[in-house]
């Protein structure tokens, strides 16, 4: 995965814009000068730029038929949240040993008061982008603590990938589905409290058990 040139490449950013704003519709084929005119760019960087998203499966480029954009489908979820369990299933049980009380504390909190909102029917797009913000500090936090950058920017893209199916596929960012979400996290912030990493590694594997299973309409 081209991680790393990934995240630094306008184009690549500038096509995750486009398919989270509505610009490019998933699984759309376009011609290499129709994309150029939705990314804002010239056909010499669009090169560099569709070789990274082939390489992170963003894109199919077919010889003569166009380039096909990524659709979201079962296949790809489960493909991403299956890596991504691994990831996590590696560092967790060093995190319960060294998470910090206040850090545990500020998480707790932050849950609560999402659940709250939840409950309360706050405001959508406000509460979409605190969620996805609390959601993203939680599963980055517990990666974090392996210090392996390559470890980092994979479960970055991982993260990414996912953040991308929820906001084309609605019904997996329904409040029903978040509030499901927050629980389980909340179980996993329990068990680290009480330094229980079997009981954490439970948990976190239930979690995505249990977002896969949103994930295909469950």
């Amino acid at each position: 995965m081209e991680t790393n040139g990934s995240r630094g490449n306008e184009g690549y950013a500038a096509f995750r814009a486009a398919l989270l704003d509505g610009r490019l519709a998933p699984g759309a084929t376009l011609t290499q000068d129709e994309l150029c005119a939705v990314l804002g760019m010239t056909l010499s960087p669009l090169r560099e730029t569709l070789t990274l998203l082939q390489a992170d499966g963003l894109v199919t480029v077919r010889h003569r038929a166009g380039i096909a954009v990524l659709n979201p489908d079962v296949a790809f979820i489960r493909r991403n949240f299956q890596f991504r369990t691994m990831i996590e299933r590696e560092a967790l049980p060093r995190f319960c040993d060294v998470v910090d009380e206040d850090w545990l504390k500020e998480t707790i909190d932050a849950h609560q008061d999402a659940l709250a909102g939840v409950s309360a029917r706050e405001s959508a797009p406000a509460l979409e982008q605190r969620l996805r913000a609390l959601d993203w500090t939680f599963h980055s936090a517990i990666v974090a603590v392996l210090r392996n950058s390559m470890i980092s920017e994979t479960h970055y893209l991982l993260q990414e990938n996912l953040k991308l199916a929820r906001v084309l596929n609605q019904d997996m960012a329904a409040p029903s589905k978040v509030a499901e979400a927050l629980g389980e996290h909340c179980v996993i912030l329990d068990r680290l409290v009480k330094r229980d990493a079997n009981g954490a590694l439970d948990a976190l594997e239930a979690h995505f058990r249990a977002a896969i299973h949103r994930a295909f309409g469950g």
